[in-house]
Parts: structure tokens; C-alpha cells; sequence
């Protein structure tokens, strides 16, 4: 179980220091300009949800009774990833709206659902069983 804790608390912290530095970055663009785009908010806010969720977790993996659960943390892990990735590439191509523009972000926001759908699966299987 150690290395499932550990994959979710550094996974956790990760995301931490991305929102950290998106948080920088959007001080910045919002001391020059009135608004600062959605898809660097949400590269900002994602990250600092994902954190807690991941750190949180990271405490109850230990009750779950699977024999699946590193696979359960990486899958979260990934999803948070790919989230991130998604928001700070929208961000960066200047996107609007992905849903209308269906960038490479779009589908993306699609196997992060993915990822974190079945790995949240795993562990709340894992800790109903062993709880």
C-alpha cells in the first residue's frame, strides 16, 4: 500500500506547485489586462482541486481491498495530468471556447473523464469492501 500513498502524495503536491506557478502567471496577465482567459483560470483552479482530492485519497487508499489500488492511484494521477495539460494548451492557443472550437484540449478533457472515472471507481469498490 506504501507505494500507492506515495503515487498519490507526490501526485498531489504536483499539482499543488502547477497551481502555484499558474497562479503566478495569471497575476501577472491580469496586472496587464482586465481579464485574464478562462482556460488559464481553470490551469490555475484545476490543479488546486486536484491536489486536496489526490492528498485525500492518499488516506483513504489504505481502507480499500482491491489488490488494484497503485493501479487506481496512477489512474488519478494521469487524469489530474491530463487535465492540467488540457487547460495549459487551451490556454496557450489562445482557444475561447473548446466545445465550440474542439481543440486538441477538448478531447482530452475526454480521457482525463476517463482516467479519473475508473480509478475513482477502483478505490471507492476498494474502500466500500474494506471498510
Amino acid at each position: 500500500m506504501e507505494s500507492t500513498v506515495r503515487v498519490l502524495v507526490v501526485g498531489g503536491v504536483l499539482n499543488l506547485a502547477w497551481g502555484y506557478v499558474t497562479g503566478f502567471v495569471l497575476s501577472a496577465v491580469r496586472t496587464r489586462v482586465a481579464e485574464a482567459s478562462k482556460y488559464l483560470t481553470l490551469a490555475h483552479v484545476g490543479p488546486l482541486m486536484w491536489g486536496p482530492i489526490l492528498l485525500g485519497l492518499a488516506v483513504a487508499a489504505p481502507l480499500s481491498r482491491t489488490g488494484h489500488e497503485l493501479l487506481a492511484a496512477w489512474l488519478l494521477v494521469a487524469a489530474s495530468a491530463v487535465l492540467d495539460v488540457k487547460d495549459t494548451l487551451n490556454w496557450l492557443a489562445g482557444v475561447a471556447d473548446e466545445f465550440v472550437e474542439r481543440p486538441v484540449g477538448f478531447w482530452l478533457g475526454g480521457v482525463s473523464a476517463a482516467l479519473g472515472s475508473a480509478g475513482l471507481a477502483i478505490l471507492t469498490v476498494g474502500v466500500l469492501r474494506g471498510g
